[in-house]
């Protein structure tokens, strides 16, 4: 759940900095001015927190003890995943790849479902994740949520129209 602060903290902080940039007529800052921008960027921050954990013990084999016994060699897994979601930052992050990267983010998600249901679940690991499995599926719709919004397109700026008579 801990994971809600660096989604919900850069959310806000990106749509408030645009915003108020785009006010002062920052034509980059008013590009960005959108829902979409700042929820992948939300996504970014979670993504870059738990890239890391991929690769640093004990987080990383607290995350290998949760590898479902169906998927073969979990260390190598957890490698790949965790350097999935630092591909997946970058691509967040780029307005280009923004919506190919929240299909992605998306997609990822629901592939590592059945890892939080083994956390849930318990393992014998000290440094597993072990919140229980309905608010593990709450928080996962909640980033779904926001990567389904980080794909929506971003509404064009209003512009003023001139007309010569």
């Amino acid at each position: 759940m801990i994971l809600l602060l660096p989604l919900l903290l850069t959310t806000i902080l990106v749509r408030w900095t645009t915003w108020w940039l785009a006010g002062r007529g920052s034509r980059t800052a008013a590009e960005l001015d959108n829902w979409p921008t700042a929820t992948a960027s939300g996504m970014a921050a979670v993504f870059v927190s738990t890239g890391v954990t991929h690769f640093v013990e004990p987080q990383r084999s607290g995350l290998i003890a949760i590898v479902p016994g169906f998927v073969p060699n979990p260390a190598l897994i957890i490698t790949l995943t965790g350097i999935i979601e630092f591909v997946l930052v970058v691509g967040l992050i780029y307005p280009r790849t923004r919506r190919w990267a929240a299909l992605g983010a998306v997609l990822l998600l629901v592939a590592l479902f059945p890892a939080n249901v083994v956390a849930a679940a318990g393992v014998d690991h000290s440094a597993a994740p072990s919140t229980p499995l309905i608010p593990r599926a709450i928080l996962q719709l909640v980033f779904l949520v926001f990567a389904v919004i980080a794909m929506l397109p971003k509404k064009r700026p209003i512009t003023a129209k001139t007309t010569a008579n």
